[in-house]
């Protein structure tokens, strides 16, 4: 009985070195996930389907075009994505971010404000700037001037023609 105990005891001790050893094997690293091997279609695709929202700390600025505009249905809130123009000045050239409201169609130029990972504002630059996969260049608008629409010659109030006076007198009462 004493031997039957023993050699269970042995055994089992045995068997805890071996559990031991297993956990201390080399396991092969995790591959991480590369997207640098997709073609440009399926990354857009893949970034749409799961929208990776950008990690920001401190005060931002990004001035671009919004590109994505969805609504999600789970946290009843609107996902942007801005494609960034301007990248001077410190400017961010891509955010991904969400919003209880719509400040903003898809396509418009927009300025937006970042404290951190909270939208502070947004301003709309130029509605309907990136329609059909072209941007809508900003055409200034002449002014119509009056001088255009009157003729050099003919004399008004408003182009009247002073000579210098010829005599000057003054009279004291």
């Amino acid at each position: 009985m004493k031997k039957l105990i023993s050699y269970s005891v042995k055994l089992s001790f045995l068997f805890a070195f071996f559990m031991v050893m297993q956990g201390c094997a080399a396991k092969s690293p995790v591959p991480e996930a590369n997207t640098q091997n997709l073609s440009k279609e399926q990354q857009a695709s893949y970034e749409t389907k799961n929208p990776k929202l950008s990690n920001l700390v401190g005060k931002n600025y990004v001035k671009g075009i919004v590109t994505a505009l969805n609504r999600e249905s789970s946290s009843q809130t609107w996902n942007y994505v801005i494609e960034g123009v301007d990248t001077t000045n410190g400017k961010l050239p891509y955010v991904n971010f969400n919003n209880k409201t719509v400040l903003a169609n898809e396509g418009d130029l927009v300025h937006a404000s970042f404290d951190g990972n909270k939208l502070t504002q947004m301003l709309v630059i130029k509605e309907g700037y990136f329609k059909g996969g072209k941007r809508q260049e900003v055409v200034p608008i002449p002014k119509k001037s009056n001088l255009g629409e009157k003729t050099a010659t003919k004399r008004d109030k408003a182009h009247q023609i002073l000579a210098v006076p010829q005599e000057e007198s003054i009279r004291l009462n």
